[in-house]
């Protein structure tokens, strides 16, 4: 899986680093600045004619440029910072990303929280329930606890 944000970062070094500016690079892309901003703020991601062009033009590998061969950092108490939301998801899911989903399950909305509760539902993705539970609104434990939730007063 792709980080969008740390294609971004990794061409916005590159050009900076060829003392180009955005218009500049946007021009010799053939793109908008407004484009090519986007892509350095890892809101979407270029072509693949586009990274084909970037790599020509810094002298990279592809694979560089779309951050494949590095090894992504997460800091537990921010998930997301600088990361792109989808990729931390699908890395939790796939089991790449090993964290302690009672701890870190404040920090999703509530579509990503769902999202993760199917998976532990369905078995795919492994949790101690009892410390999850204390950590879930009444309508994702009935949700992932179906019948056998009942509500103690």
């Amino acid at each position: 899986m792709i980080d969008l944000r740390s294609v971004g970062k990794k061409i916005q070094s590159l050009r900076v680093s060829n003392h180009l500016t955005q218009d500049e690079l946007a021009e010799k892309l053939y793109v908008s600045r407004q484009a090519l901003s986007k892509w350095e703020n890892g809101q979407s991601i270029p072509t693949i004619d586009n990274i084909l062009l970037l790599s020509r033009l810094f002298n990279v590998t592809f694979e560089e440029i779309l951050c494949l061969n590095e090894k992504t950092e997460f800091d537990e108490n921010d998930l997301f910072k600088s990361h792109d939301r989808y990729l931390i998801i699908n890395k939790i899911m796939s089991g790449e990303l090993v964290v302690d989903l009672p701890t870190v399950f404040y920090q999703f909305s509530p579509l990503e929280r769902m999202t993760l509760l199917k998976k532990v539902k369905e078995g795919s993705l492994k949790v101690n329930i009892s410390d999850l539970s204390t950590k879930l609104t009444t309508s994702e434990l009935k949700y992932l606890l179906g019948g056998n939730y009942v509500k103690t007063t």
